[in-house]
């Protein structure tokens, strides 16, 4: 059950971060269009229940959703993969949770000092050498808040990985109680806290290990944005 429970939550804060990051670089770095429209409506799903957004995907995306019914009317496909259990917790978390990790790392995006990676181009780094050695390490303090974030909203769900189907903390809790096993449910409950405060304690531990500094030569600039396109 441990390992089911941190594996879910390291999994779902790596792809919360994988959308996260660069979205928030997206809508801050580049000329995207609407990318007003796109930084206000991104963190829109915090406000949807997770057991509102896993019925919505377990609707849509099950075995015999909205998505096989179509499938069935255009290629005769009569029934999809079943993806409850760990797929299924893995992408309702995701999809829910990114927004945490999207508005820190935007808003450290915002502060950042363009002269820090005009110094790298200068240098002759190319923007990929430049982002992977300048700009992502200066989003580490975002990147472990808003990561810490997450992991503790994976921690602490119910709704999701209950209609997912798949055991963590908070299920076994539930079941527990509901089988009269009191002791059991709050044994597991003290385990769950614990788990808590040690994620806490370590993601405050690796920030301070790290300095960052930042000379106060003047008000920063925005950067040049990024033109993307077609």
């Amino acid at each position: 059950l441990l390992m089911r429970t941190m594996g879910l939550a390291l999994a779902v804060t790596g792809a919360a971060a994988l959308i996260a990051v660069p979205l928030a670089w997206l809508t801050v770095r580049t000329d995207v269009p609407l990318r007003r429209l796109w930084a206000t409506l991104a963190p829109l799903p915090l406000v949807i229940p997770s057991y509102v957004g896993a019925y919505l995907l377990s609707t849509a995306l099950g075995p015999r959703g909205l998505l096989q019914q179509g499938l069935e009317a255009l290629f005769g496909v009569e029934r999809l993969p079943s993806f409850y259990g760990f797929p299924g917790a893995l992408l309702t978390l995701t999809v829910l949770s990114y927004p945490y990790l999207l508005l820190s790392v935007r808003a450290a995006l915002l502060r950042l000092d363009p002269a820090l990676e005009e110094a790298s181009h200068s240098l002759g780094r190319g923007p990929w050498f430049t982002f992977w050695w300048v700009t992502l390490p200066l989003l580490r303090p975002a990147l472990g808040v808003g990561g810490l974030l997450v992991a503790l909203y994976t921690l602490r769900d119910f709704g999701a990985v209950a209609l997912m189907r798949y055991d963590t903390f908070t299920r076994a809790i539930y079941m527990q109680y509901q089988s009269f096993d009191r002791s059991q449910a709050a044994l597991l409950a003290l385990l769950l806290i614990a788990m808590t405060l040690f994620l806490v304690v370590m993601e405050a531990r690796l920030q301070q290990r790290v300095s960052y500094a930042q000379g106060a030569t003047g008000a920063l600039r925005p950067p040049t944005l990024v033109r993307l396109g077609w």
